[in-house]
């Protein structure tokens, strides 16, 4: 069954242009899974804080999900659980759109970077914001696909949780 927006789009534009314009990335509307576990090495990030686990956030200041998820990504990066710090990549083309947005510079503690040509969302496998990846100790643990109530128990109790496990021994992948 299709989606109603898309059945309106397809009579618009017609059903080649609309089944392109879903396969193009873009924003996550719909309910993400909890999150996928990940095994391998991280890509490497030039000028990443120093941490055992970082938050690898792909953001944009445009995207209406990443807009939601991002009071509670401010209070998870400004306090945050003992060994995590997060750091967001914005795909957005200026630093003024984002900077607009927050009403002001980024808080130093996001650690903000404009992903400039999307270089480093391609080397994490990311298409779709908001996206955000869990690296600890340069290994990669876990994927969070869509928006998120970061600073939520729930959350924190998990980002601890993962954060404190040892790659080589996590449990096989179960969600």
């Amino acid at each position: 069954m299709l989606h109603p927006l898309l059945r309106a789009l397809t009579r618009i534009i017609g059903p080649s242009v609309a089944a392109l314009l879903v396969l193009l990335p873009g924003c996550r509307t719909e309910p993400p899974p909890s999150y996928i576990r990940l095994e391998g090495a991280a890509p490497t990030l030039t000028d990443a804080p120093t941490s055992q686990a970082l938050l690898v956030v792909f953001w944009a200041s445009w995207c209406p999900p990443c807009r939601e998820e991002t009071p509670g990504l401010l209070e998870l990066a400004e306090k945050p659980p003992e060994g995590l710090r997060v750091i967001v990549f914005s795909h957005d083309a200026h630093l003024q759109a984002v900077e607009a947005f927050l009403g002001g510079p980024p808080a130093p503690e996001l650690h903000l970077r404009l992903d400039e040509g999307h270089a480093v969302a391609r080397s994490f496998g990311v298409d779709t914001l908001p996206a955000s990846i869990l690296v600890v100790d340069g290994r990669l643990v876990a994927r969070f696909s869509g928006p998120r109530d970061w600073n939520s128990q729930a959350m924190r109790r998990l980002l601890e949780k993962l954060s404190r496990e040892h790659p080589s021994r996590a449990p096989a992948p179960a969600h």
